[in-house]
């Protein structure tokens, strides 16, 4: 089946997708397409039991007036607000001179949920490739649904969006190809650990480890999301690449036992240990600017974590700005 109508298709749901579809939806119809079953990427949180994690992202911090004042709109809404300033270490809050880290008042799934309201959100959709159609761009889905649009915005993994341009197929001017494939990612795995009793985890209720494996603890219920005892870990890089394929079991087995070594004794899951695998969890390789504007096609704009600065902030920063290059190349038409 056919269908057409809008006029700016968004490809991802996490914080650059949804930005950019806020900030076009006043002038545009704007479809946002994801493959997941909810928006937010990897700003993403997960219930075991009573107890709720956040395994993505873990909190907002604010470099710039324009994102402050964001997030001090949504602290006054009541989607965020603070949880702790400065910087954690081994041993908890290492000094509170530093940037406020600022927490979803709920959940940080729930500031994504927040990005999306109002807007025409296709979950659970799965694109499988992008055509250039004389002017405009034909956006292929699995089910043999075809979105229409003047413009694009791909916020997916570059990766991924590059998979998605080949088997359009859809050929990029070899200098953006270049440019698309020297940004690179590190993978992140993140355990979800339902426990029966508090972690013993310092205030703020988090630790960053200066050494492997752990690269970050969080107990979600001292964080304030969490009816129920739990505790989220990020293993870093090095790990998680060298233990990609290995099975959850293992590594479970390895990061617990670490835990126990930085704080003195293993946690003792009390229900289903979950492992969540993030292949793009943090750009390693970033591109220089906040979005890139392909050339020779018709509009397309790449944007997201990888471009420009990393973490929520980058992202949303990112987001606004494919949305002010996709009206340039709009009005521009």
């Amino acid at each position: 089946m056919s269908t057409s109508g809008p006029q700016v298709v968004v490809l991802g749901a996490g914080a650059a997708g949804l930005t950019a579809a806020q900030r076009l939806s006043d002038a545009h119809r704007v479809v946002v397409v994801d493959k997941g079953r909810g928006v937010g990427g990897r700003m993403a949180t997960r219930r075991i039991g009573d107890a709720t994690f956040d395994h993505g992202a873990q909190f907002i911090t604010t470099h710039s007036g324009e994102f402050a004042h964001e997030v001090q709109e949504w602290c006054r809404e009541g989607v965020a607000q603070p949880w702790y300033r400065g910087r954690v270490g081994p041993g908890g809050v290492e000094g509170t001179d530093g940037h406020v880290r600022y927490r979803g008042s709920v959940s940080m799934n729930a500031v994504a949920k927040h990005l999306a309201l109002g807007l025409d959100v296709r979950r659970a959709t799965r694109v499988v490739g992008i055509v250039a159609d004389g002017a405009r761009w034909q956006v292929h889905c699995e089910h043999g649904d075809v979105l229409d649009a003047e413009a694009l915005v791909v916020t997916a993994p570059v990766p991924q969006a590059l998979e998605l341009l080949a088997a359009g197929p859809t050929e990029l001017t070899s200098a953006d190809d270049a440019a698309l494939r020297a940004i690179a990612y590190d993978p992140c795995l993140a355990v979800m650990v339902p426990m029966g009793e508090p972690s013993g985890l310092p205030d703020p209720g988090a630790i960053a480890p200066q050494r492997g494996p752990i690269d970050w603890i969080a107990d979600n219920r001292a964080k304030g999301i969490s009816a129920g005892h739990g505790i989220t870990i990020h293993a870093d890089a090095a790990f998680s690449t060298a233990h990609w394929d290995a099975p959850d079991a293992r590594v479970v087995d390895v990061l617990l036992r670490s835990v126990g070594e930085l704080i003195g004794a293993a946690p003792v899951p009390a229900g289903e240990v979950s492992v969540q695998r993030w292949r793009y969890a943090r750009p390693s390789a970033p591109h220089p600017d906040p979005c890139l504007v392909a050339s020779g096609l018709p509009p397309l704009v790449f944007a997201g974590d990888a471009f420009g600065e990393a973490k929520v902030e980058g992202a949303v920063r990112s987001g606004a700005a494919a949305a002010i290059a996709v009206r340039d190349l709009l009005a521009d038409r």
